[in-house]
């Protein structure tokens, strides 16, 4: 049965490039089965924190003859995928501190995977962050529309970064995307305008401050 995915789900699996892959939190199981049905994996690991959703996501497997090569398991984060089981790791739909603890936990279990695939909902810095600190090297980070929001996807592979601050808030090829320019010029009179109207807040500032830094660094980029 073909299976559509939504634009943020069709940017994460069109940035799958490996034989195998575990999607954490598969809540349905559709890109898991997406994956294995288009041939994009030979394998993948549907896992999820909830039975019920295992259920739905083992039934979408079942009915369309793909359980052998689409496998569900019950726990939490990841968990239940020992290291280097897979080489890939998606995590989509989690808030960013959610996400930024399962690779933190993970990595203190010494589990190691060649690369990632990550969506949060919210924070991408502590994302960004922690993938620098795990010794990933992102190659993707770019903004993705889906039903009027804006979502980051970031994907990454087993290297040193050399991030700094500015491209930990706003994503490592800021410089570069110009979409990220209007969305950040729009921030800035936000933020600006709220300060100007008597707003005290040490993290308006510091956003005002970030924002003009990113801005400044891309008028100035040779």
């Amino acid at each position: 049965m073909p299976i559509r995915l939504d634009q943020r789900l069709a940017a994460v699996a069109s940035l799958v490039r490996a034989d195998s892959a575990a999607d954490i939190g598969c809540d349905h199981g559709k890109l898991a089965y997406f994956l294995v049905s288009t041939d994009r994996v030979k394998r993948a690991i549907a896992t999820d924190i909830s039975e019920e959703s295992l259920k739905k996501a083992r039934a979408l497997a079942t009915e369309n003859g793909v359980e052998k090569v689409m496998i569900t398991r019950l726990g939490d984060g990841l968990d239940p995928v020992e290291s280097e089981e897979v080489d890939a790791v998606i995590i989509a739909g989690l808030g960013g501190d959610v996400i930024a603890g399962i690779l933190d936990r993970a990595f203190e279990h010494k589990k190691r995977f060649e690369s990632y695939v990550l969506s949060p909902n919210t924070h991408p810095e502590k994302v960004r962050r922690e993938l620098k600190k795990i010794g990933q090297r992102v190659t993707f980070d770019r903004a993705v529309e889906c039903a009027g929001k804006l979502y980051t996807v970031i994907r990454s592979e087993a290297g040193e970064d050399d991030l700094d601050e500015i491209q930990i808030a706003f994503g490592k090829f800021y410089k570069s995307d110009r979409d990220f320019e209007k969305r950040a010029r729009q921030e800035l009179k936000f933020v600006r305008d709220l300060l100007e109207a008597g707003a005290s807040s040490t993290k308006l500032e510091e956003r005002a401050q970030m924002l003009e830094k990113a801005l400044y660094n891309i008028e100035n980029e040779e």
